[in-house]
């Protein structure tokens, strides 16, 4: 499988693109985070704390309606980049997906906006 049928299968492009994401830390293990998305064509400026930088992600896939369970996960460290893996569930609806970064939090929130992409299309398509 080519490295773009491979993209195209498992981290396409949807309604939903992460334009900027900040991390901050708090107290303990709860992160700050803020991220700007572009979902249908509107740019949305989202910020929550959470208890890490997926959850923060999560919190706010979720509060837009776009959540997806994270079932599964994987990371591969190729000495410069990270890749996760995820298996991702929604409304009875699985799927896999991936995302590269340069740190491991990084590559699954890309991950993370992949799955939400390929399940918020198939739900829209029924």
């Amino acid at each position: 499988m080519s490295a773009e049928r491979f993209a195209s299968a498992f981290a396409p492009s949807g309604s939903i693109t992460l334009q900027h994401l900040q991390i901050h830390t708090e107290v303990g293990d709860t992160v700050r985070c803020r991220a700007t998305l572009i979902v249908d064509q509107r740019e949305l400026h989202l910020e929550t704390s959470a208890h890490g930088t997926i959850g923060a992600m999560s919190e706010m896939l979720y509060g837009l309606g776009l959540g997806v369970e994270i079932v599964g996960l994987y990371h591969q460290n190729d000495g410069a980049e990270v890749t996760a893996y995820l298996q991702c569930l929604r409304d009875g609806e699985r799927c896999w997906s991936y995302g590269r970064a340069a740190t491991g939090d990084e590559a699954t929130v890309h991950a993370l906006i992949a799955a939400a992409n390929q399940l918020t299309g198939r739900l829209q398509a029924a």
